[in-house]
């Protein structure tokens, strides 16, 4: 938050139009996943096809496809379980 305030003192703006501008602009930038994700690595590799089938054109011997997927499962061990009666009344 400093930051912003010294680009808008820089810039001699207003901070909430230094605000607008930055989260203007981030939502104008298309997102995208960091390069390390290692699900998002392979899902882009996947093969989507008109009947909504989706393929791996690797195989199911692809030895990419096992270490992305020991990545993401050593990811959701790492995070906290979830509590599948929160939010219930």
């Amino acid at each position: 938050m400093r930051d912003i305030r010294v680009r808008a003192a820089q810039s001699d703006r207003r901070l909430k139009d230094v605000v607008e501008e930055l989260l203007r602009r981030g939502l104008a930038a298309p997102a995208e996943p960091p390069a390390s994700d290692p699900l998002h690595a392979w899902l882009e590799r996947l093969e989507r096809h008109a009947d909504g089938s989706v393929t791996n054109p690797d195989g199911i011997e692809d030895e990419a496809f096992f270490q992305a997927l020991e990545a993401i499962r050593e990811a959701d061990r790492a995070s906290p379980p979830r509590d599948p009666f929160a939010g219930q009344a």
